[in-house]
């Protein structure tokens, strides 16, 4: 994954935030681009200024291993993380979550084309039990176009013929709604008739570029695309995913919109502090795992398949 961070924040409105990103590459690879009129006609009407987000509780002071000492107001409705940080433990590869003693977590990596070819066997033997795999994305540009990953369905195929469950996720620059549907349509459209054992992420991203099209994107547009990926995904049978640092959780988003949505937190961090539920963490970007050459993401899923088919 690329990452790209920079940050402009005011209250709870950031007119420019960053956020390290699942990964993605602006020139479009091959692929044809989804009929968008049907995704227009779907689409729910934009928001053109940002609205108040909706809280309940009072200032809560916490600290974030990313922004430091923060507050934040707590939201109407929205699940807080009940993960226990002594539960945490490590090796010299992967970090792992337990409960009374028994694992809770199963532990993963996220992959692109820019991960090169991936022997699926080796990383298996590595002790990898889920890969996130990119579908594809879209540009930074104002042209906007859509592109698939070129090693999208090798790796798909790759990870399951390696008895690795597959989940996956979608680089998103969209602007307007209608433009996150299209983008749902277009993973549904790369993915075809193969079947995710985890969810489909939405991984939206304001990138440090002069002429990025995301740079006048609202809070509240934000929020409203990220709702629209996920219900159109949600109509195609995947489970729907929101991938973000915590800068963009507390800041960019409405979680009080999100909160049916699973979230799956990057930061960096020997344990995870984010002060809402999560379920599913990416805490490394320079991971060693035979199979991979180079660095590659670390993940950890506090669900497993089986709680996803509940």
């Amino acid at each position: 994954m690329k990452k790209i961070i920079t940050i402009a924040l005011a209250a709870l409105t950031v007119s420019a935030s960053v956020l390290c990103g699942c990964g993605s590459n602006n020139t479009a690879s091959s692929g044809a681009p989804a009929d968008s009129s049907a995704a227009s006609e779907a689409a729910t009407t934009q928001p053109v200024t940002d609205s108040p987000v909706k809280a309940t509780g009072g200032k809560i002071h916490i600290t974030d291993n990313t922004l430091g000492d923060i507050w934040i107001t707590e939201l109407e409705g929205v699940p807080v993380n009940k993960l226990q940080a002594d539960g945490f433990t490590a090796d010299n590869t992967f970090k792992y979550y337990s409960e009374n003693g028994q694992p809770a977590s199963n532990e993963g990596i996220d992959v692109s084309s820019f991960s090169g070819s991936i022997d699926w066997a080796k990383v298996k033997e590595s002790g990898v039990d889920f890969a996130m795999i990119r579908l594809g994305g879209r540009g930074y540009g104002d042209e906007g176009g859509l592109y698939a990953d070129d090693k999208a369905a090798e790796n798909l195929q790759g990870a399951k013929a390696a008895g690795i469950k597959v989940g996956a996720y979608f680089y998103s620059q969209a602007t307007t709604n209608a433009e996150a549907e299209e983008e749902a349509e277009y993973a549904k459209q790369v993915l075809g008739d193969i079947q995710l054992d985890y969810p489909l992420a939405y991984d939206w991203e304001i990138v440090k570029d002069d002429n990025a099209r995301t740079d006048k994107v609202t809070s509240t547009q934000a929020t409203e695309c990220a709702v629209a990926f996920c219900e159109k995904v949600k109509s195609f049978g995947y489970i729907p995913m929101i991938y973000s640092a915590s800068r963009e959780f507390y800041f960019k988003y409405d979680l009080s919109r999100l909160k049916d949505y699973e979230l799956w937190l990057v930061q960096y961090a020997d344990k995870p502090d984010f002060y809402y539920k999560f379920s599913m963490w990416q805490y490394s970007e320079s991971g060693h795992i035979d199979g991979i050459d180079g660095s590659v993401d670390l993940n950890i899923s506090f669900k497993s398949t089986a709680d996803y088919a509940k």
